[in-house]
């Protein structure tokens, strides 16, 4: 069997996860593939086209949690001013002071900046209202896609573990090519004849169910 782990840790990968909120979680590889089963097919796109950082549809570009509407072409604030005399002009302020107005150009592509692509959204109407349906089929790949199938069948598939069941002692592996063996953390010592001892009491636990406790 190959080595998967010299036992060393690189110090400077040290506190990587330090400032994120990936501080207490469970992971876990439900598949294995034969080969290799690129990320546009796990995703449930159609084309390799999705797997090419330089192409926009590139399915990592994503737009970052800063951006908000005020990203998409098309959609701005205009400042209305204060006149002298009569104080704002236009609209129905009380008391008149200047503000700013929400201006949607429905004419606009209403694209994000800087070239991000996804979330593929509806154009915006001019009272800020999506004209269409969002369509999270066609824009993100196909809803059967790997990723979220649970039933997937894939001739190449030789490890998928069903983790439907109420505790890690009932693990199954749902290919029937492997035996699921459930291991904690323990500590060791030794007994009075120098050999090594399990201290820890070793008891079945249930796999997570709660989606904000998942690790993706």
């Amino acid at each position: 069997m190959a080595k998967i782990h010299n036992g060393f840790v690189n110090k400077q990968l040290s506190n990587t996860l330090k400032e994120t909120d990936l501080n207490n979680f469970d992971l876990a590889t439900t598949r294995i593939y034969k080969g290799v089963k690129p990320m546009w097919k796990q995703l449930g796109f159609q084309s390799d086209d999705s797997d090419n950082p330089n192409n926009n549809t590139y399915w990592q570009n994503v737009i970052p949690d800063s951006f908000d509407y005020f990203n998409l072409s098309g959609v701005y604030k205009n400042q209305v001013d204060v006149d002298e005399d009569i104080g704002v002009s236009t609209g129905a302020k009380t008391p008149r002071q200047s503000y700013f107005e929400v201006v949607i150009d429905e004419e606009d592509n209403q694209v994000w900046d800087d070239n991000y692509y996804y979330p593929v959204l509806p154009k915006l109407d001019k009272y800020g209202v999506f004209k269409h349906d969002v369509n999270v089929t066609g824009s993100y790949g196909l809803d059967t896609a790997p990723i979220a199938n649970v039933n997937e069948v894939d001739q190449k598939l030789i490890l998928d573990i069903d983790f439907t069941t109420q505790t890690t002692d009932n693990l199954l592996d749902k290919t029937d090519f492997n035996v699921i063996d459930y291991n904690q953390d323990f500590q060791l010592s030794l007994d009075d004849d120098l050999r090594l001892h399990i201290d820890t009491l070793l008891l079945p636990a249930g796999p997570e169910r709660d989606k904000s406790e998942q690790a993706f």
